[in-house]
């Protein structure tokens, strides 16, 4: 890292298996993990400006990472910002389109306090969490995503702008010509997320098992601003088809109103994942509850972790290569049973990434890893010391 955050000039070579990473509050520690996120994600996974991590006094940033994978094949990924843009560079070659060459290539799972908003936060966040997994598995969806923004801010920069200079002739047109690219579009990206997410859920129910000791059954729901998803005829190109009527019918349903707020109300842009609880009540009847209006925090928190082991397990069958995994501070965020559920599991990770401000805690990790494998270091001054 050259510039990146609090960090001049820091290398720092990892054990490839597990990395442990401590020091005070406010030293650095996640910035590490954030400059992973660059190489893997194109941007942060704290959603941070890239300008906001350039060292301060300084006009750009670098991060580089050598990467090796099962099959002992090296990568070396770069990523130089300066005025203002990106650039990407792999095995030393300017990269051209990150995301249809990188983006995907080296998978990353990660949970931090703020993953909590998967559960607790807004329809974006469920969105952006299923988003990721499924660009990182099918570069297609991702294609069909960038697509929808394109469209989405052409048609609502055409609703928005009242005073363009054009007939109502030519603008009831160009909406209609928008409104058919967008249900086209859409249809595609909604009969991808439903189709993912059948056999995402089954992941989830598997690692919830194991996390919870409750007789609770996770259930996770498509949510569409669409009418009648659900109604679908048997074959995928039917199904798709199907999706795509209902949206044109409903884009001629709502044009006066879409007009009138200046705003594209329908479409997979503002739809949500909805998860469910099942269980069984003292009654012994089955109650199903929405997670959050109605869940504990400690069933949030099982809910969240069981995610994102699913999420991990679910890239790796996909894509057939070991993500890495990076859990940040998790440690205080967590209670001492879910800490020790979520350290059982640390065998079945290939690259594992954890900060703390607590040492102590290396002690719990090392009743399920041997200490051979564990490389510890410490963030002090803007400087990463390996201790061991």
């Amino acid at each position: 890292m050259n510039n990146f955050r609090n960090y001049e000039n820091e290398k720092i070579i990892f054990s490839d298996e597990f990395n442990y990473i401590f020091g005070n509050n406010g030293v650095g520690k996640t910035n590490i993990l954030e400059a992973m996120t660059f190489l893997s994600f194109g941007k942060s996974f704290l959603n941070s400006k890239e300008s906001d991590c350039i060292l301060l006094g300084k006009d750009n940033f670098f991060i580089e990472g050598q990467y090796q994978n099962e099959f002992t094949n090296e990568y070396l990924l770069s990523l130089n910002y300066y005025t203002g843009k990106k650039f990407f560079s792999l095995n030393k070659e300017r990269v051209n389109g990150f995301s249809g060459n990188v983006f995907g290539k080296f998978p990353l799972v990660y949970l931090t306090p703020h993953s909590i908003n998967i559960t607790y936060g807004n329809p974006s966040e469920r969105r952006k969490f299923f988003d990721i997994i499924f660009s990182q598995i099918n570069p297609l969806y991702l294609d069909y995503l960038k697509k929808l923004n394109k469209i989405l801010k052409l048609k609502n920069t055409l609703l928005k702008e009242s005073n363009l200079n054009i007939s109502q002739f030519e603008f009831n047109k160009l909406l209609d010509s928008y409104n058919e690219l967008m249900a086209d579009i859409s249809a595609e990206i909604i009969y991808r997320r439903k189709l993912f997410l059948a056999e995402f859920e089954k992941y989830l129910i598997r690692n919830y098992k194991h996390l919870s000791t409750e007789n609770e059954l996770p259930i996770i729901t498509y949510s569409s601003t669409l009418n009648n998803t659900d109604t679908l005829k048997d074959s995928p190109d039917s199904q798709k088809e199907n999706i795509k009527d209902i949206f044109k019918e409903m884009f001629d349903e709502i044009k006066s109103k879409e007009i009138s707020r200046k705003l594209t109300l329908i479409g997979p842009h503002r739809d949500d994942y909805i998860f469910l609880l099942k269980r069984k009540t003292l009654e012994n009847k089955e109650q199903l509850i929405e997670l959050k209006s109605f869940a504990s925090q400690g069933e949030h928190k099982t809910f969240l972790i069981a995610l994102k082991l699913s999420e991990y397990n679910f890239i790796k069958d996909k894509l057939g290569t070991n993500p890495i995994l990076l859990l940040d501070d998790v440690m205080s965020e967590l209670d001492p049973i879910r800490v020790k559920k979520l350290m059982s599991h640390i065998p079945n990770f290939s690259q594992v990434f954890v900060t703390s401000t607590d040492l102590n805690h290396i002690d719990e990790f090392k009743n399920f890893l041997n200490s051979s494998v564990i490389k510890i270091f410490k963030v002090e001054n803007n400087k990463v010391k390996s201790i061991n």
